[in-house]
Protein backbone atom coordinates (compact mmCIF):
# COMPACT_ATOMS: atom_id res chain seq x y z
CA UNK A 1 0.00 0.00 0.00
CA UNK A 2 1.48 3.22 -0.96
CA UNK A 3 2.27 5.76 2.06
CA UNK A 4 -0.33 8.73 2.09
CA UNK A 5 1.99 11.00 4.87
CA UNK A 6 5.11 12.00 5.11
CA UNK A 7 7.74 10.04 7.55
CA UNK A 8 8.81 11.66 10.48
CA UNK A 9 10.61 8.38 11.73
CA UNK A 10 10.32 4.34 11.89
CA UNK A 11 7.16 4.81 13.77
CA UNK A 12 5.02 8.09 12.74
CA UNK A 13 4.48 9.93 9.69
CA UNK A 14 2.90 13.74 9.14
CA UNK A 15 -0.06 14.07 7.05
CA UNK A 16 0.17 15.35 3.61
CA UNK A 17 0.93 19.18 3.09
CA UNK A 18 -2.62 21.09 2.41
CA UNK A 19 -2.49 24.72 1.75
CA UNK A 20 -5.20 25.11 -0.46
CA UNK A 21 -8.56 23.57 -1.21
CA UNK A 22 -6.94 21.65 -4.52
CA UNK A 23 -4.47 20.08 -1.90
CA UNK A 24 -7.42 18.99 0.24
CA UNK A 25 -9.29 17.54 -2.68
CA UNK A 26 -5.87 15.42 -3.66
CA UNK A 27 -5.81 14.24 -0.01
CA UNK A 28 -9.39 13.42 0.58
CA UNK A 29 -9.45 11.29 -2.74
CA UNK A 30 -6.08 9.44 -1.99
CA UNK A 31 -7.69 8.58 1.27
CA UNK A 32 -11.42 7.60 0.30
CA UNK A 33 -11.14 4.38 0.30
CA UNK A 34 -9.25 4.01 4.09
CA UNK A 35 -10.14 3.45 7.44
CA UNK A 36 -9.05 6.46 9.71
CA UNK A 37 -8.91 5.43 13.29
CA UNK A 38 -7.76 6.81 16.68
CA UNK A 39 -6.24 5.13 19.75
CA UNK A 40 -5.74 6.75 22.74
CA UNK A 41 -3.93 5.43 26.29
CA UNK A 42 -4.98 7.83 28.89
CA UNK A 43 -2.46 8.37 32.13
CA UNK A 44 -2.46 4.70 32.49
CA UNK A 45 -6.51 4.14 33.58
CA UNK A 46 -8.40 3.74 30.34
CA UNK A 47 -7.86 2.97 26.83
CA UNK A 48 -10.15 4.12 23.95
CA UNK A 49 -10.34 3.59 19.98
CA UNK A 50 -12.47 4.72 17.24
CA UNK A 51 -12.86 4.20 14.08
CA UNK A 52 -14.60 5.34 10.59
CA UNK A 53 -14.62 3.11 7.20
CA UNK A 54 -16.28 4.47 4.32
CA UNK A 55 -17.03 1.25 2.94
CA UNK A 56 -19.59 0.70 5.86
CA UNK A 57 -22.73 1.39 3.79
CA UNK A 58 -21.39 3.28 1.07
CA UNK A 59 -23.22 6.65 -0.37
CA UNK A 60 -22.74 8.47 -3.34
CA UNK A 61 -21.92 11.63 -2.10
CA UNK A 62 -19.52 11.66 1.37
CA UNK A 63 -20.92 14.36 3.74
CA UNK A 64 -19.67 14.19 7.71
CA UNK A 65 -23.10 14.30 8.98
CA UNK A 66 -23.79 10.59 7.32
CA UNK A 67 -20.17 9.58 8.12
CA UNK A 68 -20.87 10.27 12.05
CA UNK A 69 -23.10 8.07 12.31
CA UNK A 70 -20.85 5.25 10.97
CA UNK A 71 -17.69 5.75 13.55
CA UNK A 72 -17.64 2.61 15.76
CA UNK A 73 -15.70 2.50 19.42
CA UNK A 74 -14.41 0.45 22.06
CA UNK A 75 -13.60 1.69 25.63
CA UNK A 76 -11.90 0.11 28.45
CA UNK A 77 -11.04 0.90 32.36
CA UNK A 78 -8.47 -0.77 33.77
CA UNK A 79 -9.08 -2.44 36.86
CA UNK A 80 -6.88 -1.09 38.66
CA UNK A 81 -7.75 2.45 38.66
CA UNK A 82 -11.59 1.71 38.42
CA UNK A 83 -11.94 4.10 41.57
CA UNK A 84 -10.34 7.08 40.20
CA UNK A 85 -12.04 10.01 38.86
CA UNK A 86 -12.40 13.74 38.33
CA UNK A 87 -13.96 13.79 42.12
CA UNK A 88 -12.74 10.50 44.03
CA UNK A 89 -9.01 11.05 42.92
CA UNK A 90 -6.74 12.91 45.98
CA UNK A 91 -4.53 14.70 43.62
CA UNK A 92 -7.36 17.52 42.66
CA UNK A 93 -6.98 18.52 46.27
CA UNK A 94 -3.53 20.67 45.23
CA UNK A 95 -4.02 23.03 42.61
CA UNK A 96 -0.34 22.01 40.98
CA UNK A 97 -1.46 18.18 40.85
CA UNK A 98 -4.59 18.00 38.54
CA UNK A 99 -3.00 14.62 37.37
CA UNK A 100 -6.89 12.86 36.22
CA UNK A 101 -8.77 15.47 34.51
CA UNK A 102 -10.80 12.53 32.64
CA UNK A 103 -14.29 11.47 33.20
CA UNK A 104 -13.68 7.46 32.50
CA UNK A 105 -17.38 6.84 33.07
CA UNK A 106 -18.61 9.70 30.73
CA UNK A 107 -18.80 7.68 27.48
CA UNK A 108 -20.74 8.31 25.24
CA UNK A 109 -19.83 6.47 21.94
CA UNK A 110 -19.14 2.51 23.30
CA UNK A 111 -20.25 0.35 26.31
CA UNK A 112 -17.40 0.60 28.76
CA UNK A 113 -16.28 -2.33 30.61
CA UNK A 114 -13.29 -3.29 32.73
CA UNK A 115 -10.05 -4.69 32.47
CA UNK A 116 -6.51 -4.99 32.87
CA UNK A 117 -3.94 -3.62 31.24
CA UNK A 118 -2.37 -6.60 29.11
CA UNK A 119 -6.28 -6.88 28.00
CA UNK A 120 -6.79 -3.47 26.59
CA UNK A 121 -3.46 -3.36 25.15
CA UNK A 122 -4.58 -6.68 23.01
CA UNK A 123 -7.79 -5.60 22.11
CA UNK A 124 -6.09 -2.38 20.46
CA UNK A 125 -3.60 -4.95 18.66
CA UNK A 126 -6.66 -7.16 17.42
CA UNK A 127 -8.81 -4.29 16.33
CA UNK A 128 -6.07 -3.48 14.57
CA UNK A 129 -5.83 -6.58 13.00
CA UNK A 130 -9.42 -6.75 11.84
CA UNK A 131 -9.45 -3.19 10.78
CA UNK A 132 -6.98 -4.28 8.23
CA UNK A 133 -8.78 -7.08 6.57
CA UNK A 134 -12.46 -6.25 7.00
CA UNK A 135 -14.84 -6.04 4.28
CA UNK A 136 -12.60 -7.09 1.63
CA UNK A 137 -13.72 -7.78 -2.21
CA UNK A 138 -13.32 -11.54 -3.46
CA UNK A 139 -10.39 -10.15 -5.63
CA UNK A 140 -8.92 -8.38 -2.05
CA UNK A 141 -8.72 -11.48 -0.50
CA UNK A 142 -7.35 -13.98 -3.42
CA UNK A 143 -4.35 -11.19 -3.91
CA UNK A 144 -4.02 -11.39 -0.23
CA UNK A 145 -4.31 -7.22 0.08
CA UNK A 146 -4.84 -5.33 3.57
CA UNK A 147 -7.23 -2.50 3.83
CA UNK A 148 -5.25 0.61 4.50
CA UNK A 149 -5.67 2.25 7.75
CA UNK A 150 -4.48 5.61 9.25
CA UNK A 151 -4.43 5.83 12.74
CA UNK A 152 -4.68 9.83 14.36
CA UNK A 153 -3.37 10.92 17.03
CA UNK A 154 -3.15 14.55 18.66
CA UNK A 155 0.37 15.02 19.61
CA UNK A 156 1.59 11.54 19.00
CA UNK A 157 4.23 11.56 21.45
CA UNK A 158 2.35 10.46 24.19
CA UNK A 159 0.50 7.48 22.99
CA UNK A 160 3.33 6.15 20.59
CA UNK A 161 5.62 6.10 23.31
CA UNK A 162 3.10 4.15 25.77
CA UNK A 163 2.60 1.34 22.96
CA UNK A 164 6.17 1.07 22.02
CA UNK A 165 7.04 0.95 26.12
CA UNK A 166 3.97 -2.28 26.23
CA UNK A 167 4.85 -3.98 23.33
CA UNK A 168 2.07 -2.76 21.23
CA UNK A 169 2.66 -2.54 17.26
CA UNK A 170 -0.09 -0.41 16.26
CA UNK A 171 1.68 -0.81 12.45
CA UNK A 172 1.90 -4.51 12.45
CA UNK A 173 -0.64 -4.89 9.84
CA UNK A 174 0.13 -1.71 7.53
CA UNK A 175 -1.40 0.66 9.46
CA UNK A 176 0.23 4.36 9.49
CA UNK A 177 0.15 6.89 12.19
CA UNK A 178 0.17 10.26 11.83
CA UNK A 179 0.28 13.12 13.98
CA UNK A 180 -2.96 15.37 13.53
CA UNK A 181 -1.89 18.48 15.42
CA UNK A 182 0.93 18.82 12.17
CA UNK A 183 -1.55 19.08 9.56
CA UNK A 184 -0.17 22.53 8.21
CA UNK A 185 -3.88 23.79 7.90
CA UNK A 186 -4.23 23.84 11.65
CA UNK A 187 -0.66 26.49 11.39
CA UNK A 188 -2.30 28.68 8.58
CA UNK A 189 -5.99 28.99 11.07
CA UNK A 190 -4.14 29.33 14.03
CA UNK A 191 -1.31 31.30 13.33
CA UNK A 192 1.31 29.00 15.07
CA UNK A 193 3.21 25.77 15.12
CA UNK A 194 1.20 23.63 17.69
CA UNK A 195 -2.45 23.77 18.90
CA UNK A 196 -4.25 22.73 22.10
CA UNK A 197 -6.81 19.89 20.29
CA UNK A 198 -10.01 21.70 22.27
CA UNK A 199 -9.02 25.08 19.91
CA UNK A 200 -8.97 22.70 17.01
CA UNK A 201 -11.92 20.65 17.91
CA UNK A 202 -14.34 24.35 18.79
CA UNK A 203 -13.27 25.45 15.76
CA UNK A 204 -14.82 22.56 13.78
CA UNK A 205 -18.15 22.24 15.91
CA UNK A 206 -16.50 19.36 17.90
CA UNK A 207 -16.10 19.69 21.54
CA UNK A 208 -13.25 17.81 23.50
CA UNK A 209 -12.56 19.38 26.67
CA UNK A 210 -15.88 19.78 27.86
CA UNK A 211 -19.66 20.92 26.83
CA UNK A 212 -19.81 23.48 24.00
CA UNK A 213 -20.96 27.13 24.82
CA UNK A 214 -24.48 26.07 23.22
CA UNK A 215 -26.44 23.47 25.99
CA UNK A 216 -28.43 22.96 23.19
CA UNK A 217 -27.60 19.25 22.64
CA UNK A 218 -29.33 18.08 19.30
CA UNK A 219 -27.06 21.19 17.78
CA UNK A 220 -24.15 21.57 19.05
CA UNK A 221 -21.61 18.87 19.92
CA UNK A 222 -20.05 18.52 23.21
CA UNK A 223 -17.73 15.64 24.64
CA UNK A 224 -16.31 15.28 27.78
CA UNK A 225 -12.82 14.03 28.28
CA UNK A 226 -12.14 10.15 28.10
CA UNK A 227 -9.97 8.13 25.82
CA UNK A 228 -12.99 7.11 24.04
CA UNK A 229 -14.66 10.35 23.89
CA UNK A 230 -11.47 11.77 22.26
CA UNK A 231 -10.58 9.37 19.95
CA UNK A 232 -14.37 9.66 18.47
CA UNK A 233 -13.65 13.85 18.60
CA UNK A 234 -10.25 13.24 16.40
CA UNK A 235 -12.24 11.09 14.06
CA UNK A 236 -14.90 13.45 14.03
CA UNK A 237 -12.71 16.66 13.43
CA UNK A 238 -10.52 14.94 10.72
CA UNK A 239 -13.72 13.88 8.72
CA UNK A 240 -15.22 17.30 9.28
CA UNK A 241 -11.94 18.44 7.66
CA UNK A 242 -12.45 16.42 4.31
CA UNK A 243 -15.92 17.27 4.78
CA UNK A 244 -14.87 20.69 3.43
CA UNK A 245 -13.24 19.65 -0.14
CA UNK A 246 -16.76 18.86 -1.51
CA UNK A 247 -18.01 21.81 0.39
CA UNK A 248 -15.79 24.94 -0.59
CA UNK A 249 -17.87 26.69 1.69
CA UNK A 250 -16.70 25.70 4.94
CA UNK A 251 -13.27 26.16 3.51
CA UNK A 252 -13.84 29.47 3.16
CA UNK A 253 -15.71 30.11 6.28
CA UNK A 254 -13.28 27.97 8.24
CA UNK A 255 -9.70 29.63 6.93
CA UNK A 256 -10.57 32.82 5.15
CA UNK A 257 -13.67 34.59 6.11
CA UNK A 258 -12.72 37.61 8.28
CA UNK A 259 -14.28 38.34 11.66
CA UNK A 260 -16.55 41.40 12.49
CA UNK A 261 -14.98 44.30 14.80
CA UNK A 262 -17.63 43.51 17.36
CA UNK A 263 -16.89 39.87 16.77
CA UNK A 264 -13.02 40.58 17.21
CA UNK A 265 -14.29 42.20 20.59
CA UNK A 266 -16.09 39.53 22.03
CA UNK A 267 -12.88 37.44 21.79
CA UNK A 268 -11.03 36.47 24.55
CA UNK A 269 -8.37 38.77 25.36
CA UNK A 270 -5.54 36.19 24.71
CA UNK A 271 -6.21 35.86 21.12
CA UNK A 272 -5.29 38.26 18.17
CA UNK A 273 -6.65 39.01 14.66
CA UNK A 274 -3.53 38.39 13.61
CA UNK A 275 -3.06 35.23 16.04
CA UNK A 276 -6.19 33.74 14.06
CA UNK A 277 -7.60 33.03 10.42
CA UNK A 278 -11.34 32.32 9.73
CA UNK A 279 -14.23 31.60 11.70
CA UNK A 280 -15.47 28.68 13.47
CA UNK A 281 -17.76 26.52 11.34
CA UNK A 282 -21.51 26.34 11.87
CA UNK A 283 -22.57 23.44 15.18
CA UNK A 284 -23.04 19.79 13.61
CA UNK A 285 -25.96 18.03 13.80
CA UNK A 286 -25.40 15.85 17.08
CA UNK A 287 -28.63 14.24 17.09
CA UNK A 288 -26.70 10.62 16.58
CA UNK A 289 -26.18 10.90 21.00
CA UNK A 290 -28.41 8.71 22.93
CA UNK A 291 -28.61 8.27 26.30
CA UNK A 292 -28.19 4.40 26.65
CA UNK A 293 -24.63 4.52 26.73
CA UNK A 294 -24.10 7.37 28.80
CA UNK A 295 -26.29 6.26 31.34
CA UNK A 296 -25.06 2.78 31.40
CA UNK A 297 -21.73 3.68 31.79
CA UNK A 298 -22.75 6.40 34.40
CA UNK A 299 -23.74 4.19 36.51
CA UNK A 300 -20.55 2.72 37.06
CA UNK A 301 -18.81 5.52 38.59
CA UNK A 302 -17.69 4.08 42.01
CA UNK A 303 -19.71 5.59 45.04
CA UNK A 304 -17.60 7.53 47.61
CA UNK A 305 -17.03 4.58 50.18
CA UNK A 306 -15.36 3.18 47.42
CA UNK A 307 -12.93 6.30 46.97
CA UNK A 308 -9.25 5.89 46.99
CA UNK A 309 -7.65 7.21 50.14
CA UNK A 310 -4.40 9.37 50.06
CA UNK A 311 -1.33 9.16 52.02
CA UNK A 312 -3.29 10.29 55.44
CA UNK A 313 -6.03 7.51 55.03
CA UNK A 314 -8.64 10.36 53.95
CA UNK A 315 -10.89 10.09 50.81
CA UNK A 316 -11.41 13.04 48.67
CA UNK A 317 -14.81 15.41 49.27
CA UNK A 318 -14.87 17.62 47.57
CA UNK A 319 -16.63 18.53 44.09
CA UNK A 320 -14.11 20.38 41.99
CA UNK A 321 -15.70 23.39 39.85
CA UNK A 322 -15.36 22.75 36.23
CA UNK A 323 -14.46 19.35 36.44
CA UNK A 324 -17.77 18.47 38.01
CA UNK A 325 -19.48 15.33 36.63
CA UNK A 326 -22.38 16.40 35.05
CA UNK A 327 -24.08 13.37 34.59
CA UNK A 328 -28.15 14.96 34.82
CA UNK A 329 -27.95 17.82 33.33
CA UNK A 330 -29.46 17.17 30.19
CA UNK A 331 -32.19 15.55 28.85
CA UNK A 332 -31.15 13.05 26.25
CA UNK A 333 -33.75 11.94 23.29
Amino acid sequence: MASTGRRMDEYLYRPPSVSTIQDLKDMCNQLKDTITASSSYERLSEVGMSWYDPRDGRSRKFTVEKALRKIRSVHCIMRKYKNFTTDSCFAHKTFEEKSHKAMPYSCYFARSYFCNREKGMAILEEKMKWLSTRRLSRKEKAAGQKRKVVVLYWDARLETSVFREAGVDITAHGAEQWDFQLLNLFRLRFRKRRNRADEMLDSLSVSSSGFSSSSNLQNKGFIWHNATNDCWATVAGFLQILSMANQPWKWERWLEEEKTAKEWELMPWTDSKEGRAGMDLEALDMSLLKARNFNRNSALSPPPKRWPKDASGQRNSEIHGDEIDCIGIFEFT
